[in-house]
């Protein structure tokens, strides 16, 4: 029989060009940079190649002992492979945080370990293969029967395969459009070599033109390899990796509910979980007035906004102070079909900004303080300590501002000068303390009967000054005068003693009678010492010619 004539021949083809695709597949991957799955997925295509080759060697080899030393070869990747998709599957599904625990990675290898134990072993070897036997003589297989550990590494096999299945299409379902387009791939590459197998062990003669039973699964791994292919060459597959929901929601460090359109909790982070103080099986499905029973702040927010973004006070020792933000979630017909609530404790900030408010309102009480202590001593600084009002130095910078305004708006003003009548005879009949009463109550007179533009100092003894802004002479002569007759008729108590008091006055205006602050000074004075002069307790306005004659 000629090789093309032999249909072992051909069949061995294939199944070497399985090998070699599946190697070449793996170098690609390898060569790939590293994404999660990758690693398991090349390991992966690494032993579908010692099984397809394997089985090839098999197919070809003459005698039964070479037929056995590749049958050995041929289960290093049987007993492999379904691991290596398993755990594949659960890598790229996000789905690995048991995987990667090394006891639970150690088990999985532990039923392929004893089966390539017995395998390899002369004295154990039927515990796995029964029997082996040459199929035919023109070549092919062994025909093998199946021993008691054979059952339980295929079961293993089965259920790893059903498993990598169930995450895939769980990720399919749940997963965005993006990722949906790649799924399929991964699914019918699990499905198909599975399905081949199962017909394998229920009808190993399905395929009646071999004159021996032949198992298919390594050939289905060359279409499950091409739809492999296609997903990493045309779909990018291993450069768009699913995001689990895990991933994205645990990592998230606020709270995080997500209700649906009846108002129930369909998902809750870790750190809700950990605030309600129920577990996720606590939470899911339930009605979100159950759930967020002990917030009702939450719940009046919740069920009158559609969206909002507010701080709650939740009960607790002590209170805890949450920022809400309840986002709805809108269909295309942007209708509501549920809602996201994030949550985050805003407690310690919002102490450290109460204090801080705490801190602030101190600052600000303590330079109001400051503020009075420095306008007190700005008021002592101009004002005379014992009769309260402006001292000479004040009246020094007030007359200098009044001349120039006077000169810049061509207005005359006019100074008043008075001086207590005998006021030495009054600290010596009285003593110093009536003295100093007398002087009050002038000053009080003067405060209360002056304008309030006028500025009333003391000038020093029992001298005073008043300059009067936009006042002529006669005008201020008349004021003069009529302080002058008041306070004469004034009487003055003192330890029970009535006081009479007089004073003198002197009159001068701006600018008749002078050009400058210090000249006016003059003017006024001399119109006082005329008003002494002429028998005190009377007013003078400064006359120039008398001045002159005297």
């Amino acid at each position: 029989m000629t090789p093309m004539n032999n249909p072992w021949h051909v069949f061995a083809a294939l199944l070497i060009l399985n090998a070699v695709t599946s190697a070449a597949l793996a170098v690609i991957l390898f060569l790939r940079p590293r994404k999660p799955g990758l690693l398991p997925l090349a390991t992966m295509f690494v032993a579908l190649s010692f099984w397809s080759f394997g089985y090839a060697m098999i197919t070809l080899s003459p005698g039964f002992e070479e037929k056995l030393f590749w049958l050995r070869v041929e289960n290093i990747g049987i007993q492999t492979t379904a691991v290596l998709w398993f755990l594949f599957a659960m890598t790229y599904t996000r789905m690995d945080r048991w995987t990667g625990n090394w006891r639970v990675l150690a088990a999985l290898w532990i039923v392929p370990g004893i089966s390539l134990l017995f395998i390899f072993s002369d004295s154990w070897f039927h515990y796995y293969y029964s029997s082996a036997r040459i199929a035919t003589t023109t070549g092919g297989p062994l025909v093998i029967s199946r021993g008691p550990f054979y059952v339980v590494a295929l079961s293993f096999t089965y259920a790893l395969d059903l498993l990598g299945l169930i995450a895939l299409v769980r990720r399919f379902l749940v997963s965005r459009a993006v990722y949906r387009r790649q799924t399929p791939y991964l699914i019918a590459a699990a499905v198909i070599p599975f399905a081949l197998n199962l017909a394998y062990q229920i009808h190993p003669n399905i395929l009646s033109f071999f004159p021996a039973p032949v198992d298919l699964t390594p050939l289905s791994f060359t279409a499950a390899g091409g739809l492999l292919a296609s997903g990493i060459f045309g779909l990018r597959l291993t450069d768009i990796v699913p995001i689990a929901r895990d991933n994205v929601m645990e990592v998230i460090p606020e709270m995080v509910f997500v209700l649906d359109e009846k108002e129930r909790i369909v998902d809750a982070n870790a750190v809700a979980q950990k605030w309600l103080g129920k577990s996720l099986k606590e939470i899911i499905g339930r009605d979100a007035l159950e759930v967020f029973k002990p917030w009702p702040q939450l719940l009046k927010r919740f069920f009158f906004l559609e969206r909002s973004r507010e701080e709650i006070e939740i009960p607790g020792e002590p209170p805890r102070i949450l920022e809400t933000i309840i986002t709805p979630i809108l269909n295309r017909a942007n209708q509501i079909e549920g809602r996201v609530i994030l949550a985050y404790d805003i407690t310690e900030r919002k102490k450290l900004e109460e204090e801080l408010k705490t801190a602030n309102l101190a600052l600000q009480t303590q330079l109001e303080v400051n503020e009075r202590l420095r306008l007190q001593l700005q008021e002592q600084a101009i004002r005379d300590p014992l009769t309260g009002v402006f001292n000479r130095r004040y009246f020094a910078e007030a007359l200098d501002r009044e001349i120039a305004r006077a000169a810049r708006e061509n207005a005359p003003f006019s100074l008043i000068i008075l001086d207590v009548d005998h006021f030495k005879r009054v600290n010596d009949a009285y003593g110093h303390k009536c003295g100093d009463m007398v002087l009050i109550s002038l000053a009080n007179y003067l405060t209360e009967n002056t304008r309030r533009s006028d500025i009333l100092c003391r000038f020093g003894g029992e001298e005073f000054v008043i300059l009067m802004p936009d006042a002529a002479v006669d005008d201020a002569r008349e004021r003069a005068e009529l302080f002058r007759a008041e306070f004469e008729s004034l009487s003055h108590t003192c330890e029970d003693k009535p006081i009479k008091a007089t004073f003198s006055a002197g009159v001068a205006s701006f600018p008749i009678h002078a050009g400058s602050g210090d000249a006016l000074l003059v003017s006024a004075d001399q119109a006082l010492y005329q008003s002494k002069r002429a028998g005190r307790n009377r007013v003078s306005v400064f006359d120039a010619v008398k001045e002159s004659s005297e």
